[in-house]
């Protein structure tokens, strides 16, 4: 995987990605993972509550379980042909959390911690973003009237905030080191943050290990805050789902 792909790429392959709602999958150690592993947990997959107005997020994420599971048997089969000590550590936990929601949005967030037998587990990080009326999924693209628009907005903030951070971790980055380009959002997850029944204010942008560092600095995590500027970006039908944050 070439994390250093470059800012005229970003736009095209972002789009793809968010618009499927999916998130690249890397190794990474946090408090879930460490969980998941020490309750030798082996298949989990939490599924939130959800408003009966929405049967085919219910679906949707039942249908994501149920070919988890079926990956989660085939890999353990295999792995037991292999090895069979490290087959009965085979784990794949997967929590989704909702992470706001307002009378037209649902935003979800995913963490998934998984070991098929490696020197370490992986960890993926995934987002949804569910319209409530057409009880469909739009992503994040899907929020602005101009989709390319929406993504530069976050992407500037993102990649400012992501250069602190790395610089607090590994030390000042050199323009030409293999860390120094800010990671496409294709490779990157995006929830709307909220509250239950109060607007959005953030978007929380996870990053994985290997895309901004290496496995030992772990994984980063953005907060981007909403903007006028983004405001003046959405679509009609979500303005009153979004506003400024307080000071």
């Amino acid at each position: 995987m070439n994390a250093k792909k470059r800012l005229s790429k970003r736009p095209l392959l972002a789009a793809c990605a968010l618009f499927l709602g999916s998130a690249i999958a890397l190794p990474s150690t946090t408090s879930f993972a460490q969980q998941a592993e020490a309750e030798d947990a082996g298949f989990v997959f939490d599924i939130p509550a959800l408003p009966e107005t929405t049967p085919l997020l219910q679906a949707q994420l039942e249908s994501l379980r149920d070919r988890a599971r079926a990956g989660y048997d085939e890999g353990r089969a295999e792995l037991a042909e292999l090895r069979s000590a490290a087959a009965s550590g085979y784990q794949h936990s997967q929590q989704w959390t909702v992470t706001g929601r307002t009378d037209a949005l649902i935003a979800l967030g995913s963490e998934t911690y998984s070991y098929t037998g490696g020197a370490h587990g992986n960890t993926a990080f995934d987002a949804l973003v569910w319209d409530v009326e057409s009880d469909r999924p739009i992503g994040v693209l899907g929020l602005f009237t101009n989709r390319y628009l929406g993504l530069s907005m976050i992407d500037r903030s993102f990649c400012a905030a992501l250069r602190d951070q790395q610089a607090e971790r590994m030390g000042e980055i050199a323009d030409d080191d293999f860390w120094a380009d800010c990671p496409t959002l294709d490779q990157v997850a995006i929830a709307a943050m909220g509250g239950d029944g109060t607007p959005f204010t953030a978007f929380r942008v996870r990053v994985p290990p290997y895309i901004a560092g290496p496995y030992a600095v772990g994984t980063f995590e953005i907060d981007v805050p909403v903007t006028a500027e983004m405001l003046d970006a959405l679509k009609p039908a979500y303005l009153t789902s979004f506003a400024l944050p307080r000071e």
